[in-house]
């Protein structure tokens, strides 16, 4: 089978967060089980650019990637609107096209992950022109909370652009159940299947490595609350950082990391909350973090947190239950399972409600240790990317099945 993903960046964009984890995962595995991976992305990492060869094939870890140059002529010439400059833009490549017509009649399956993007848009038509078939992934993009973020903008493209896709998809993949349910939101119908996102286990630490607790540069006694994603209205750590100011008083050794790239400037604006030197109040901004660095952050961690409005289904979560590592989310992670199976805690995302529970959780060691454990065992039991694989090779062979018959 050849296979060819859309998707907005590809490693090593890791900036852009979860998707570049996730769909490199699946396309490694895939190429393992002996099926041919292209990618068609771009040279995006966020708000900057890749320094990556552009326009033609590259090999990463056996899969072909293209990365096109993209354009954003609205950012470059109308830099004075604020959310243009912030906004990893809609990442038009104008050498993509072409190159779909000219690969597309050898493609057997189309997958696009994200909308609101050139990629997703032109791979989308061309799936459509060539009679291929269209699997459509939106990552919790049109969850409504998220529409309210720049809503005007991104209602008129989802019914010009985004609909006449998602109706001529053979399939819709879906996180989570509540992605199923925007999609009928949009009163489109076309057949939904709920695939997460997964984690292998085996690449993450459950515990610190002894010589990362001094590069860390946190105290052995450290009660560490830690915040893994892009500082983003709609991740919450505003609403995190005010929580941890209500109680830290009351654990003076507990600290607060919030670790990721600053995409909308965000890190000012909250040491302006914060009030006094970052340092003295005991929360950390490291900034975008990667590899042994980020492993050791989520094995050393007491409780990971995140008070997100919305998320499609958070691959830092994942990360975080693979570490052993006990979770505290918003309703808006939509991962009940957290708290059905003591893993964790899914509290309401405002300030007052995580204090409650951050004051809740620290003050119980031996019940952060067994959230832990139970976080563990879920996701190597139930999301290990070897299992949802085989799910997407599934829907993948039924969607040519069906394609042959018409």
């Amino acid at each position: 089978m050849h296979i060819l993903y859309a998707v907005p960046g590809y490693k090593p964009a890791y900036k852009i967060g979860g998707p570049i984890e996730s769909v490199s995962a699946v396309a490694e595995l895939l190429v393992g089980r002996g099926h041919r991976v292209t990618v068609f992305t771009t040279n995006c990492n966020l708000t900057e650019d890749l320094d990556v060869v552009t326009d033609k094939p590259v090999d990463v870890n056996g899969v072909e990637v293209w990365y096109f140059k993209r354009t954003e002529p609205l950012q470059k010439y109308l830099p004075f609107i604020p959310y243009l400059a912030k906004s990893m833009g809609f990442l038009y490549a104008p050498k993509m096209r072409s190159a779909l017509e000219r690969i597309m009649p050898a493609i057997d399956v189309v997958h696009t992950h994200l909308p609101f993007i050139y990629p997703t848009y032109a791979a989308g038509r061309a799936a459509i022109r060539h009679g291929k078939p269209l699997f459509y992934c939106q990552r919790g993009v049109f969850d409504a909370e998220r529409l309210r973020f720049r809503a005007w903008k991104k209602h008129m493209y989802i019914r010009f652009v985004e609909v006449p896709l998602l109706k001529r998809a053979n399939t819709l993949i879906s996180l989570t159940e509540a992605e199923t349910a925007s999609y009928r939101a949009l009163g489109v119908n076309t057949r939904c299947e709920l695939i997460p996102n997964g984690i292998d286990v085996e690449k993450y630490w459950q515990q610190t490595p002894e010589e990362w607790h001094s590069r860390l540069g946190i105290s052995r006694d450290a009660k560490v609350i830690l915040f893994l994603g892009r500082l983003h209205p709609v991740k919450g750590v505003d609403r995190l950082i005010h929580a941890f100011l209500s109680i830290r008083e009351n654990f003076p050794q507990a600290v607060l990391i919030c670790a990721g790239p600053d995409e909308f400037k965000l890190q000012e604006q909250l040491n302006k909350m914060i009030g006094e030197d970052s340092e003295s109040a005991r929360v950390f901004f490291p900034g975008m973090v990667s590899g042994d660095h980020k492993k050791a952050l989520l094995a050393r961690a007491d409780v990971f947190c995140l008070p997100s409005d919305a998320e499609g289904f958070s691959m830092a979560v994942l990360e975080a239950m693979a570490s052993n590592t006990a979770v505290l989310i918003s309703p808006g992670c939509h991962f009940d399972a957290v708290e059905a199976v003591g893993a964790g805690k899914v509290v309401s995302r405002d300030s007052e409600s995580v204090s409650v529970a951050l004051a809740d959780l620290l003050s119980d060691n031996d019940r952060l240790r067994k959230m832990g454990v139970a976080g563990f065992e879920l996701v190597k039991t139930g999301y290990h990317w070897d299992i949802l694989v085989e799910r997407f090779l599934s829907v993948y062979e039924r969607g040519i099945r069906e394609r042959k018959t018409l």
